[in-house]
């Protein structure tokens, strides 16, 4: 039982790191603007809602490429021979995700395609990690 949290808790945490790292691609991208504080919701979701459809796809392929390493490395850790890790690291980047498009005004296009591909994804790399 102890192997399985940690193998969950490590997918996430590296899933988390794939996340964080993809999406900082953006911000090379489109830079935040000078002044910008993060604590004010409004300048923060206009500055979202000012970005190009490229920026929002560059965050959809961050959580699911993070939700696929998150599957993967869970059920690889584990040696599990089933999707159960993976679903729970799914569910939980789901989750955040989910907190994320009720802070942050987003396109209903992007919240869709969001919610229905993250637990996919990590099913997915659950797959890969199986040996058959």
């Amino acid at each position: 039982m102890g192997k399985k949290i940690l193998a969950v808790i490590i997918g996430l945490i590296v899933g988390g790191l794939v996340i964080m790292g993809i999406e900082s691609i953006n911000i090379l991208r489109f830079p935040w603007p000078e002044g910008l504080n993060l604590e004010d919701k409004d300048a923060f979701a206009e500055y979202v809602q000012g970005l190009p459809v490229s920026a929002l796809i560059t965050v959809l392929l961050a959580h699911i490429a993070g939700a696929l390493v998150a599957g993967f490395l869970s059920t690889k850790i584990a040696a599990a021979n089933n999707y159960t890790l993976a679903v729970i690291c799914g569910v939980i980047l789901l989750a955040g995700a989910v907190v994320n498009l009720f802070m942050i005004p987003h396109p209903v296009w992007f919240m869709v395609v969001n919610v229905l591909t993250i637990i996919p994804a990590a099913l997915l790399g659950s797959k890969l990690a199986i040996k058959e």
